[in-house]
């Protein structure tokens, strides 16, 4: 049997009840190690950019005060760092003007933030669903 490392997860959300639910969630999931949780999107390039500290995955909501979502995967996009780093922008309502700019970039996913318990727990099984497609490898 082959064993998997977990995919290293940030979380970055301004609603703390949201975050708080997502880190128990994703730590709750044998698959995903939660090495990092964010409530400003400003945070998540200081420890990317600066700190060089990436994950496999960044799961960042979309409307966040100083910098959304979209702003931080820009940043982080434009700086060329992190370019392996799965990118999972969420948010209740999908902004199909900023999904469009990232139609080419296999790296940037644009999910609808779970509402209910059912939703909340599929999560974890969407990404990794996600990133079975892209990869067309086994997770």
């Amino acid at each position: 049997m082959e064993l998997h490392k977990p995919l290293t997860i940030f979380i970055a959300d301004d609603d703390e009840d949201d975050r708080e639910l997502l880190k128990f969630l994703f730590n709750q999931n044998e698959k995903f190690e939660v090495i990092g949780y964010f409530d400003s999107g400003i945070e998540v390039v200081k420890e990317i950019l600066i700190k060089k500290n990436i994950p496999d995955i960044l799961l960042i909501d979309m409307y966040m005060p100083l910098l959304n979502g979209t702003e931080v995967v820009k940043k982080i996009t434009e700086s060329g760092e992190a370019m392996d780093m799965q990118k999972f922008v969420i948010s209740t309502q999908i902004n199909t003007t900023e999904q469009n700019k990232y139609i080419d970039d296999r790296t940037v996913k644009f999910l609808k933030k779970p509402t209910s318990l059912a939703e909340i727990h599929d999560l974890p099984g969407i990404i990794l669903e996600t990133l079975h497609i892209r990869n067309n490898t086994k997770v």
